[in-house]
Protein backbone atom coordinates (compact mmCIF):
# COMPACT_ATOMS: atom_id res chain seq x y z
CA UNK A 1 0.00 0.00 0.00
CA UNK A 2 2.65 2.43 0.73
CA UNK A 3 4.24 1.63 -2.59
CA UNK A 4 1.07 2.64 -4.19
CA UNK A 5 0.52 6.45 -2.49
CA UNK A 6 3.04 8.11 -4.56
CA UNK A 7 0.88 7.00 -7.66
CA UNK A 8 -2.34 8.38 -5.97
CA UNK A 9 -0.45 11.33 -4.91
CA UNK A 10 0.57 12.30 -8.64
CA UNK A 11 -2.49 11.37 -10.07
CA UNK A 12 -4.56 13.88 -7.92
CA UNK A 13 -1.78 16.28 -8.76
CA UNK A 14 -2.81 15.68 -12.52
CA UNK A 15 -6.54 15.75 -11.91
CA UNK A 16 -6.23 19.18 -9.49
CA UNK A 17 -4.18 20.71 -12.56
CA UNK A 18 -6.86 19.67 -15.53
CA UNK A 19 -9.67 20.71 -13.01
CA UNK A 20 -8.14 23.89 -12.35
CA UNK A 21 -7.21 24.94 -15.94
CA UNK A 22 -10.78 24.00 -17.17
CA UNK A 23 -12.68 25.81 -14.48
CA UNK A 24 -10.43 28.99 -14.12
CA UNK A 25 -11.78 32.17 -16.33
CA UNK A 26 -9.92 33.07 -19.90
CA UNK A 27 -8.72 36.30 -18.94
CA UNK A 28 -6.04 37.23 -21.50
CA UNK A 29 -7.20 34.40 -24.48
CA UNK A 30 -4.59 34.00 -26.89
CA UNK A 31 -4.95 33.72 -30.54
CA UNK A 32 -8.40 32.18 -32.18
CA UNK A 33 -8.51 30.12 -35.11
CA UNK A 34 -11.44 31.74 -36.89
CA UNK A 35 -13.87 29.59 -39.59
CA UNK A 36 -15.15 31.93 -42.34
CA UNK A 37 -17.55 31.31 -45.44
CA UNK A 38 -21.20 29.55 -44.86
CA UNK A 39 -22.52 26.33 -44.70
CA UNK A 40 -24.47 24.84 -46.85
CA UNK A 41 -25.58 21.24 -46.90
CA UNK A 42 -22.98 20.47 -44.48
CA UNK A 43 -19.87 22.09 -46.99
CA UNK A 44 -18.05 25.42 -46.32
CA UNK A 45 -17.83 27.86 -49.40
CA UNK A 46 -14.94 29.94 -48.10
CA UNK A 47 -15.71 33.65 -48.78
CA UNK A 48 -14.05 36.75 -50.81
CA UNK A 49 -13.62 38.40 -47.99
CA UNK A 50 -11.18 35.97 -46.13
CA UNK A 51 -9.05 35.72 -49.11
CA UNK A 52 -8.56 39.63 -49.67
CA UNK A 53 -5.45 39.83 -47.68
CA UNK A 54 -3.94 36.87 -48.36
CA UNK A 55 -0.88 36.81 -51.08
CA UNK A 56 -1.73 34.50 -54.32
CA UNK A 57 -0.08 31.07 -54.43
CA UNK A 58 1.44 30.86 -58.17
CA UNK A 59 3.00 27.47 -59.06
CA UNK A 60 6.98 27.17 -59.22
CA UNK A 61 7.27 30.24 -57.86
CA UNK A 62 5.83 32.17 -61.23
CA UNK A 63 5.94 36.39 -60.34
CA UNK A 64 7.79 35.42 -57.37
CA UNK A 65 9.73 38.78 -56.37
CA UNK A 66 12.99 36.78 -55.68
CA UNK A 67 12.61 35.60 -59.62
CA UNK A 68 13.11 37.41 -62.44
CA UNK A 69 9.97 38.38 -64.65
CA UNK A 70 9.77 35.49 -67.32
CA UNK A 71 8.45 38.03 -69.96
CA UNK A 72 10.04 41.16 -69.10
CA UNK A 73 9.50 42.56 -72.37
CA UNK A 74 6.02 41.57 -72.79
CA UNK A 75 3.99 43.91 -75.39
CA UNK A 76 0.46 45.40 -74.19
CA UNK A 77 -2.79 44.20 -74.85
CA UNK A 78 -2.99 44.95 -78.38
CA UNK A 79 -6.35 44.62 -80.57
CA UNK A 80 -5.69 45.21 -85.01
CA UNK A 81 -9.38 46.13 -86.57
CA UNK A 82 -9.79 43.87 -89.54
CA UNK A 83 -10.91 47.36 -91.32
CA UNK A 84 -7.13 49.03 -90.35
CA UNK A 85 -5.41 45.86 -92.17
CA UNK A 86 -7.66 45.87 -94.85
CA UNK A 87 -6.24 49.46 -95.81
CA UNK A 88 -2.87 48.60 -94.41
CA UNK A 89 -3.30 45.87 -97.69
CA UNK A 90 -3.89 48.54 -100.40
CA UNK A 91 -1.66 50.97 -99.08
CA UNK A 92 1.14 48.52 -99.39
CA UNK A 93 -0.14 47.68 -102.70
CA UNK A 94 0.00 50.87 -104.37
CA UNK A 95 3.88 51.20 -102.30
CA UNK A 96 4.45 48.17 -104.29
CA UNK A 97 3.04 48.85 -107.54
CA UNK A 98 4.78 52.59 -107.72
CA UNK A 99 8.35 50.49 -106.82
CA UNK A 100 8.01 47.97 -109.33
CA UNK A 101 7.43 50.79 -111.93
CA UNK A 102 10.90 52.42 -111.10
CA UNK A 103 14.20 51.22 -112.43
CA UNK A 104 16.86 49.96 -109.97
CA UNK A 105 14.18 49.23 -106.86
CA UNK A 106 16.45 45.99 -106.21
CA UNK A 107 15.92 42.57 -105.92
CA UNK A 108 12.90 42.17 -103.31
CA UNK A 109 9.79 41.55 -103.88
CA UNK A 110 9.05 42.50 -100.26
CA UNK A 111 7.19 45.81 -98.87
CA UNK A 112 6.87 46.28 -95.21
CA UNK A 113 4.41 48.73 -93.29
CA UNK A 114 0.75 48.26 -91.77
CA UNK A 115 -0.21 48.76 -87.60
CA UNK A 116 1.78 45.75 -86.74
CA UNK A 117 4.90 46.49 -85.33
CA UNK A 118 5.73 44.16 -82.11
CA UNK A 119 9.26 42.16 -80.91
CA UNK A 120 10.28 40.62 -77.60
CA UNK A 121 12.28 38.10 -76.82
CA UNK A 122 10.05 35.23 -78.00
CA UNK A 123 8.07 36.13 -81.51
CA UNK A 124 8.09 39.01 -84.00
CA UNK A 125 4.90 39.85 -85.31
CA UNK A 126 4.84 42.17 -88.31
CA UNK A 127 3.10 42.59 -92.07
CA UNK A 128 4.62 41.96 -95.36
CA UNK A 129 3.73 42.59 -98.93
CA UNK A 130 4.47 40.70 -102.00
CA UNK A 131 3.91 41.96 -105.41
CA UNK A 132 3.88 40.06 -108.28
CA UNK A 133 7.03 41.01 -110.88
CA UNK A 134 6.25 40.65 -114.65
CA UNK A 135 9.74 40.76 -115.42
CA UNK A 136 12.83 38.70 -113.97
CA UNK A 137 15.82 40.32 -112.02
CA UNK A 138 18.71 39.08 -110.20
CA UNK A 139 18.14 37.71 -107.37
CA UNK A 140 20.12 38.01 -103.70
CA UNK A 141 21.32 34.70 -104.64
CA UNK A 142 22.66 35.74 -108.47
CA UNK A 143 19.10 34.30 -109.71
CA UNK A 144 17.47 35.76 -113.02
CA UNK A 145 13.83 35.42 -111.58
CA UNK A 146 10.50 36.97 -111.57
CA UNK A 147 10.46 35.43 -108.02
CA UNK A 148 11.90 36.27 -104.89
CA UNK A 149 14.53 33.57 -103.23
CA UNK A 150 13.45 30.91 -101.33
CA UNK A 151 13.99 31.25 -97.57
CA UNK A 152 15.26 29.10 -94.73
CA UNK A 153 15.71 29.73 -90.91
CA UNK A 154 17.24 27.64 -88.47
CA UNK A 155 16.18 29.85 -84.82
CA UNK A 156 12.58 30.54 -85.97
CA UNK A 157 8.78 29.57 -86.63
CA UNK A 158 6.82 31.68 -89.71
CA UNK A 159 3.46 31.84 -88.81
CA UNK A 160 1.47 33.45 -91.67
CA UNK A 161 -2.19 35.14 -91.91
CA UNK A 162 -2.83 36.22 -95.20
CA UNK A 163 -4.40 39.68 -95.15
CA UNK A 164 -4.89 40.57 -98.60
CA UNK A 165 -4.57 39.33 -102.32
CA UNK A 166 -3.90 35.69 -103.40
CA UNK A 167 -1.00 33.77 -104.44
CA UNK A 168 1.00 30.64 -103.77
CA UNK A 169 3.53 29.69 -101.23
CA UNK A 170 5.86 26.41 -101.86
CA UNK A 171 6.57 24.75 -98.22
CA UNK A 172 9.15 21.87 -97.99
CA UNK A 173 11.68 20.08 -100.07
CA UNK A 174 15.20 21.01 -100.69
CA UNK A 175 16.45 24.50 -102.10
CA UNK A 176 18.56 24.41 -105.51
CA UNK A 177 21.22 27.08 -105.31
CA UNK A 178 21.13 27.44 -101.76
CA UNK A 179 23.43 29.74 -100.03
CA UNK A 180 24.26 31.28 -96.27
CA UNK A 181 22.90 34.91 -96.63
CA UNK A 182 24.95 37.81 -96.17
CA UNK A 183 25.22 41.40 -94.97
CA UNK A 184 27.48 44.37 -94.59
CA UNK A 185 28.97 42.10 -91.42
CA UNK A 186 29.26 38.66 -93.06
CA UNK A 187 27.49 35.47 -93.18
CA UNK A 188 24.65 35.18 -91.08
CA UNK A 189 24.46 31.27 -89.39
CA UNK A 190 21.35 29.43 -89.86
CA UNK A 191 19.78 31.98 -92.65
CA UNK A 192 19.05 30.41 -96.07
CA UNK A 193 18.31 31.80 -99.64
CA UNK A 194 18.26 30.14 -103.22
CA UNK A 195 15.79 28.83 -105.95
CA UNK A 196 14.01 27.38 -106.81
CA UNK A 197 12.84 24.77 -103.75
CA UNK A 198 12.61 21.22 -105.43
CA UNK A 199 10.33 18.92 -103.76
CA UNK A 200 8.08 21.35 -102.19
CA UNK A 201 4.41 21.46 -101.49
CA UNK A 202 2.12 24.08 -103.20
CA UNK A 203 -0.37 26.10 -101.26
CA UNK A 204 -2.38 28.14 -103.03
CA UNK A 205 -3.50 31.17 -100.45
CA UNK A 206 -5.91 33.48 -99.83
CA UNK A 207 -7.15 36.46 -97.41
CA UNK A 208 -8.02 34.47 -94.17
CA UNK A 209 -5.44 31.74 -94.88
CA UNK A 210 -2.84 30.43 -91.95
CA UNK A 211 0.11 28.26 -92.64
CA UNK A 212 3.00 27.31 -90.22
CA UNK A 213 6.20 26.85 -91.01
CA UNK A 214 8.44 24.68 -88.75
CA UNK A 215 12.29 25.87 -88.24
CA UNK A 216 14.75 24.33 -91.76
CA UNK A 217 11.93 24.07 -94.02
CA UNK A 218 12.33 26.22 -97.33
CA UNK A 219 9.35 27.88 -98.26
CA UNK A 220 9.03 30.52 -101.30
CA UNK A 221 5.93 32.93 -101.73
CA UNK A 222 5.00 33.22 -105.57
CA UNK A 223 2.03 36.00 -105.41
CA UNK A 224 -0.87 36.01 -108.15
CA UNK A 225 -0.97 39.50 -110.03
CA UNK A 226 -1.89 42.10 -107.90
CA UNK A 227 0.40 40.78 -105.26
CA UNK A 228 -0.52 39.15 -101.55
CA UNK A 229 -0.16 40.67 -97.86
CA UNK A 230 0.17 38.70 -94.66
CA UNK A 231 0.60 39.24 -91.23
CA UNK A 232 4.06 36.64 -90.12
CA UNK A 233 4.60 35.92 -86.82
CA UNK A 234 8.32 34.78 -86.18
CA UNK A 235 8.59 32.31 -83.01
CA UNK A 236 12.01 32.06 -81.65
CA UNK A 237 13.16 28.56 -81.64
CA UNK A 238 14.97 29.35 -77.73
CA UNK A 239 17.31 31.39 -76.78
CA UNK A 240 18.31 31.76 -80.65
CA UNK A 241 19.83 35.18 -81.37
CA UNK A 242 17.74 37.68 -82.65
CA UNK A 243 20.40 39.40 -84.47
CA UNK A 244 20.65 35.70 -86.86
CA UNK A 245 16.76 36.04 -87.66
CA UNK A 246 15.71 37.51 -90.66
Amino acid sequence: MKRMLPVFLMAAALIGYIAGRVSRPNINPGPQAVLSGHFDDLSMIPSANAQENKSEVRPFGFNSPREPSLAPDAPPITYWNIDDIRKAHAELAEKAMKAAAQPGTGSSQSFGGGPVHIQTRNFSIFMLYRVHRDQPVMSLTKVNSVWDDAEMHAGAYDFYVITGGTGEMIVGGKIANRQNLEDKDGIIPGEYRGQPIEGGQTFKVKAGDWLLIPPDTPHQPKPDPGGFSYMIMKINVGSYPWALIR
